[in-house]
């Protein structure tokens, strides 16, 4: 299968016959990287290209968990991390990259990205996710959340320039806040996954655990109907949380976040990123993960030995990449990648497609397509 542009620069998918390669990758993956999680069994809810993907990686509190500070000092690091990672996210759906309409207001610097990744904009396969399409209203509800934050980032004008093409995706069910609060108050129970904050909590308040605990759960009502986020919540408790301890809190409201986006919208993430995992400990060997954590160094890898990764880095543009995505043999070797079988189909596909005069450096998007279709080509002839 071919994806080649037309004249006025639209995408069209052009099939071509070939072996029954779909047949051959059925029962096939490749774990191709040491030290990831096992492949989620086949089926269910594992990796599914239908899925679309959501941008997370710029967001400012999971970026803070690792280090990071979104809104000043690491900006040029994180913008340049995001327009690489965006190349490896298209590649990995073939629906559409998801965002909330909050990185708008929240990153002053958000403007710049979307402006780079304009091409994708304008084939609709970049979209914003909140309750109300209107962003003024949006930002009226998102005043009140952040009342009492001296950097409030929605209590001034804010200009901003939409693009007409960036299209709104509804977000329906219940607000994240209320989402973390239901995750709270189970997390605080001596087994669960904020036990260990209450125990340093605990020792630093000289107070017994169950008092600490009777405390903490009534910081979602303290909350006040705001944010649920990392300072906020700090401030409805009587003392200061423990060097290790808050590190702990701002991961466990990150990852609630996380969850709560993920299974609303039924997406995907990219992670294990250059500038940190990203992923709040989430991971396929979870139930409800399974087949939504993709490795962004399993697909790095993966287009090194199909000897497209400059080009997929470097030299391709935006439409190239969704033509490279659109092929029937891309696909299914992502779903190789991502899903689950034989950790060694991919390596001997690689290696067989090696001894093909048509396999080499990829310099043009042709180029790519003819690697992947080669690698195809070996996968379809291995007995399935």
């Amino acid at each position: 299968m071919k994806a080649e542009p037309e004249p006025g620069g639209e995408l069209v998918q052009r099939v071509l016959a070939r072996r029954d390669a779909f047949t051959a990758a059925r029962d096939l993956s490749v774990n191709i990287l040491p030290g990831t999680p096992p492949p989620a069994p086949a089926g269910g809810d594992s990796y599914r290209r239908e899925r679309s993907l959501f941008i997370q990686y710029v967001n400012p509190e999971i970026l803070a968990c690792y280090g990071k500070d979104a809104t000043t000092r690491d900006i040029d690091q994180i913008l340049a991390q995001a327009l690489r990672a965006t190349r490896l996210a298209v590649l990995l759906t073939d629906a559409y990259l998801i965002f909330p309409s909050s990185y708008m207001f929240e990153l002053p610097w958000f403007d710049v990205f979307l402006g780079r990744i304009e091409p994708l904009i304008h084939e609709g396969l970049i979209r914003h996710t909140s309750p109300t399409p209107e962003l003024t209203a949006y930002q009226d509800m998102k005043v009140r959340e952040y009342r009492r934050d001296e950097r409030n980032p929605y209590s001034t004008s804010h200009r901003f320039h939409i693009e007409p093409d960036l299209a709104w995706y509804p977000r329906f069910g219940k607000p994240t806040s209320v989402g973390i609060a239901e995750r709270w108050s189970r997390a605080l129970a001596p087994e669960g996954d904020l036990s260990g904050v209450v125990h340093a909590v605990a020792r630093a308040w000289h107070r017994p655990y169950r008092r600490v605990e009777s405390i903490m759960a009534k910081s979602p009502e303290r909350l006040e109907g705001q944010a649920f986020v990392k300072r906020f919540v700090e401030r409805t408790l009587p003392g200061p949380v423990p060097g290790h301890a808050d590190s702990l809190l701002g991961l466990f409201l990150s990852a609630a976040y996380l969850r709560s986006y993920v299974h609303d919208l039924d997406t995907a993430i990219l992670t294990d990123l250059p500038i940190g995992p990203l992923s709040c400990e989430l991971n396929n060997s979870m139930e409800d993960m399974r087949g939504r954590v993709l490795s962004s160094r399993r697909l790095d890898l993966a287009l090194h030995w199909l000897r497209v990764d400059h080009f997929v880095h470097r030299g391709a543009s935006w439409k190239e990449l969704v033509l490279l995505r659109s092929s029937a043999e891309f696909g299914m070797i992502a779903s190789l990648l991502y899903g689950s079988g034989s950790a060694d189909a991919f390596r001997l596909a690689i290696i067989g497609a090696s001894r093909s005069r048509h396999f080499g450096p990829a310099v043009t998007c042709g180029d790519a397509l003819s690697n992947v279709a080669v690698v195809a080509d070996q996968l379809a002839r291995m007995p399935g």
